[in-house]
This record gives C-alpha cells, structure tokens and sequence, in this order.
C-alpha cells in the first residue's frame, strides 16, 4: 500500500496553502483491502491510513469554513456533504471488510 505519499503531499499543500487564495483540496480516501486475503499488517496500515485520511477531512472542513467566512453558501455545503459521503462510505468499506478479516 503505497498511500503515504499521497497522505504526505495532502498534508504539504494544505500547510502551504495560504488562507487569503487557497483552495481546498482533498485526495481520496485510501482503499480498503479484502478482508478474506489481507494481512494482519495490511488492516493495521489500513486502520492507520483511515485516522490519518480522516484527520485530513476535519481539516478540510476547516478550511471550508474558513474560505467561506463563515457563509454557508451552496458551493460549500455540496462540498462538505461529498466530504462526508466519502467518510461513510469508507467507514463502511472499512467495517465490512474488517469483520470479513476478522472471520477467517
């Protein structure tokens, strides 16, 4: 699983992102293996990725909210609910697999 790198460049553009013209940017959410094949070290980098990617959300949401000046306008809440769309889906991901993994 080769995702730190793409965490590592996440969390290098949001800090180097200047609030006055900064866009904010989230990878995707990092993929979730079988359950039936992975390793014991796969679920635990998984697990690890999955804090870390949602650590991320909370500050992209951050960031949403300060672009936006506090202005909940319609750009920001489509945005915030994709965002949160991704987490479910990926906890979900996460736990399906997870209870496979679990089971064998």
């Amino acid at each position: 699983m080769k995702k730190r790198p793409i965490l590592a460049i996440a969390v290098t553009l949001m800090l180097c992102a200047s609030n006055s013209f900064a866009e904010c940017v989230i990878n995707e959410p990092p993929a979730i293996p079988d359950g039936a094949t992975a390793t014991d070290e796969q679920m635990r980098e998984t697990l690890k990725l999955v804090k870390e990617y949602t650590a991320l959300t909370q500050e992209y949401f951050a960031c949403l909210e300060s672009e936006s000046k506090g202005k909940q306008d319609q750009e920001w809440v489509v945005s915030y609910n994709k965002q949160t769309e991704k987490l479910k889906r990926l906890a979900s991901d996460l736990s399906k697999q997870y209870e496979v993994f679990k089971s064998k």
